[in-house]
């Protein structure tokens, strides 16, 4: 996987792939702006692309930035740490966890930019430790009580997926999770706990997911008003 920069939208990645036929540009919701196109395909077509794209994408990023929460003093970050802003015009942009607070130093009257991205790396790194002492636990008591198996857990933040599991029975968890309420965290352990014995979304695994999960329409309603990835609340 390569990259491009961009004088307006800045690194822009490219993926290439033999499965690909068309050159195609994707947008997520967390304004990251990718390419895919033919392993053959000069970086040229990729650049056109986005000048072709401009103003469209001009409009969408500031959706999504629109829609995007500003972060403020006290608010809570997943389950357990507290943000808080330390004023400091001599400091460089930072943030460190100390105890349940998470801290951000910054001056007072702070770039955006570098604000946010210093908010974010910070929120990164509160849900990974809450996610690492929380969620293994308890996919372990919930795989004990229902009688799953499975072989290892990995963390990450894809924007796109709270969970996943593969056909070794690696079950992979969104750090965002721990911005979820507790019974929704839990709908998402038994969905992927249920992948152990269904790899797919057949009629046979929903089954099996009401067998433990009796009201998972109703949360799988719930969780489609959260995102996962880490810019939202």
């Amino acid at each position: 996987m390569a990259a491009f920069k961009d004088s307006e939208f800045g690194s822009i990645t490219l993926r290439r792939s033999r499965l690909a036929r068309y050159v195609r540009l994707k947008l997520d919701s967390r304004g990251v702006i990718s390419i895919s196109l033919p392993p053959r395909t000069p970086l040229f077509v990729a650049k056109q692309l986005i000048n072709e794209s401009r103003t469209n994408l001009r409009h969408t990023l500031a959706r999504i930035k629109a829609r995007r929460p500003a972060y403020s003093e006290g608010d809570l970050i997943g389950k357990s740490h507290t943000l808080h802003f330390e004023f400091n015009e001599t400091k460089p942009y930072t943030h460190r966890l100390e105890q349940q607070h998470l801290i951000i130093t910054c001056p007072a009257l702070a770039e955006p930019e570098k604000l946010e991205q210093t908010v974010f790396q910070g929120i990164n790194n509160a849900l990974r430790l809450q996610a690492k002492a929380y969620l293994p636990r308890r996919l372990n008591q919930l795989a004990g009580l229902h009688g799953f198996t499975y072989q290892r857990t990995r963390f990450g933040n894809a924007g796109t997926r709270w969970g996943s599991c593969s056909s070794e029975g690696t079950i992979s968890l969104n750090i965002s999770l721990m911005q979820l309420p507790f019974e929704l965290i839990d709908y998402v352990l038994i969905h992927e706990l249920c992948h152990t014995k269904e790899m797919n979304h057949s009629q046979t695994f929903w089954q099996l997911i009401a067998t433990y999960c009796p009201d998972y329409k109703k949360r799988r309603r719930e969780l489609k008003q959260f995102h996962p990835h880490l810019t939202m609340k």
